[in-house]
């Protein structure tokens, strides 16, 4: 690590010792994730203190099935870390194990949709606050 590294992630280890939530992305990826132990691998990962949301993710499935009926065309989203304007179909919304599938292949957990994806629309994938 050299000085300027340092500068860039001190505020960062700082937050994270005051007790805020952190967040940390591959290099390269779109996706930020939380995270309870960062291990600050600056070869590996991006970290930044997680930003307030006006979005929080779905409480259950139910909840998503009615939020995704709002938004054209209905069943597609976005996945943040495609650059190339793919979108992929939600399969199926599971109401026991409050998971989703996404294009066939995948569980998602709920929390974890509205960091990764948004609807077709743009609109995060998750619950407006406001």
């Amino acid at each position: 690590m050299n000085i300027e590294q340092a500068k860039k992630l001190l505020p960062i280890i700082q937050a994270f010792a005051e007790g805020k939530e952190i967040e940390y992305r591959k290099l390269g990826y779109k996706c930020w994730m939380d995270v309870t132990k960062p291990t600050f691998n600056i070869k590996l990962f991006e970290y930044r203190i997680k930003p307030e949301s006006k979005y929080r993710p779905f409480k259950d499935a139910e909840e998503c099935w009615q939020e995704m009926q709002k938004h054209q065309p209905f069943g597609w989203v976005k996945d943040k870390d495609k650059e190339d304007g793919t979108y992929v179909m939600v399969t199926k919304v599971s109401d026991g194990r409050d998971d989703m599938v996404i294009n066939g292949n995948y569980n998602w957990r709920l929390d974890g949709l509205l960091k990764c994806f948004t609807f077709a629309d743009g609109t995060p994938f998750g619950i407006n606050e406001e």
